[in-house]
């Protein structure tokens, strides 16, 4: 019941999607618009070329960036993990930035830069929380060594926009983490990676749920738990690049969606990731109606809109966390 509650949360917030905008089209036209598609109908055009494009790109960003938080948080044991604060979506997006300097690489080629970024970044996190370590929390520490290295992967993405801000222009939205028109191009390139992390979480749901038990406990029932770990950190990864590469680095969905799995579902089984999947996207589709329609006919930024969001959710985690720590 609670999954299918969650499916119709998302129906109606696609149908939001495709009503609402800088003009309000009725759900007869949209039907219309899909059944029996007329192109010299303006409403038409808006909704199969704008709308339903949109929808698409965040339905997928929202549900891997969900999954791939659940993922992070399950396997680290640490609640304040999430692809934008471990520095994932950062690194992932200045190798991208990289690639594009450099070679001139777009499309699917993409996927790789962007997933040495991703890589990279999160080997650099766990160092710097080792170095740190000693000096308070340790899950603490890993967040605080995420935030290091996303400034720093972020400082080498603006100097290389700044070498050449005429040719960054198409990105500038993109750097910001914003859905576009005409994201459904990469996102055609990028599906298949996604789609192959969201079957790869599904196969390791129940070795990660054994593994956050414990790592002593996961091994006497027979879990690898080096291969695990490392098999669902890599899918997490991989399901964080396939994201941020469409839409750029929009952060909140992977911190927040596994809290919210949680709290309705517990913490074991396939039904949290499902929860994950559906909320992520349900989540990223109602903020790209909040950046159509708050300064309507301007577009605000999607990761401007989960931003402001999450920087206020990510604050209250904190300080619930520091004030239990003290407890």
């Amino acid at each position: 019941m609670r999954a299918l509650a969650a499916v119709l949360v998302l129906l109606a917030a696609c149908l939001l999607h495709l009503r609402l905008g800088a003009a309000e089209i009725p759900a007869r036209a949209i039907l219309q618009a899909i059944t029996a598609f007329d192109p010299t109908n303006y409403a038409h055009v808006v909704v199969v070329f704008q709308r339903i494009t949109r929808l698409a790109v965040a339905v997928f960003s929202g549900a891997v960036l969900g999954v791939a938080g659940l993922l992070l948080q399950k396997i680290m044991q640490n609640g304040l993990v999430s692809p934008s604060t471990l520095g994932i979506n950062a690194g992932a997006t200045s190798f991208v930035v990289l690639a594009v300097y450099f070679f001139g690489l777009g499309g699917a080629a993409l996927f790789l830069p962007a997933l040495a970024g991703g890589l990279g970044a999160m080997a650099l996190t766990f160092m710097t929380a080792r170095l740190l370590a000693g000096q308070g929390d340790p899950r603490m520490n890993l967040v605080l060594g995420g935030a290091m290295v996303g400034t720093l992967f972020s400082s080498v993405t603006a100097f290389v926009v700044a070498l050449d801000p005429d040719g960054f222009t198409n990105l500038l939205g993109w750097l910001i983490g914003d859905i576009g028109n005409f994201d459904y191009k990469s996102l055609s390139a990028m599906a298949p990676f996604g789609i192959a992390g969201l079957i790869g979480a599904v196969l390791l749901s129940r070795m990660v749920d054994l593994l956050a038990m414990g790592q002593e406990q996961a091994a006497v029932l027979g879990v690898d738990t080096r291969l695990v770990h490392g098999g669902a950190l890599l899918i997490a990864i991989v399901l964080t690049v396939s994201a941020v590469t469409v839409v750029g680095p929009i952060g909140f969905v992977g911190l927040v969606m596994p809290h919210v799995a949680r709290l309705v579902a517990g913490e074991v089984g396939l039904l949290p990731l499902w929860l994950c999947l559906i909320g992520g996207a349900t989540v990223l589709t109602l903020a790209d109606v909040l950046a159509r329609v708050l300064m309507a006919p301007q577009v605000l930024n999607v990761g401007t809109v989960m931003g402001l969001a999450g920087g206020a959710v990510f604050l209250a985690l904190v300080l619930t966390r520091a004030r239990g720590a003290q407890i």
